[in-house]
């Protein structure tokens, strides 16, 4: 199983996944609950897209590639 080290070298406890959840170091994590949003999309879209269309504005993004990232954002309107 690979695995993962630290700055030294040495060899890292990663856990693994079991019935409980996944195992990380001696107490389990537990397993992921399944269930709705606690905010409708409707209420949070507005404050995305505005911090998306900011995010076009200031990076970089090859000019041939913005309008192919915003048709991306424009899709995930309500």
């Amino acid at each position: 199983m690979p695995g993962r080290m630290d700055e030294e070298g040495a060899g890292v406890d990663v856990g693994r996944e079991g019935d409980g959840g996944i195992q990380g170091g001696d107490a389990p994590l537990p397993a992921p609950q399944s269930g709705g949003a606690a905010v409708p999309y409707r209420e949070v879209y507005a404050e995305y897209a505005d911090q998306a269309g900011a995010a076009l504005e200031g990076s970089y993004i090859p000019l041939g590639m913005k309008q192919y990232v915003r048709d991306y954002f424009s899709s995930l309107g309500p």
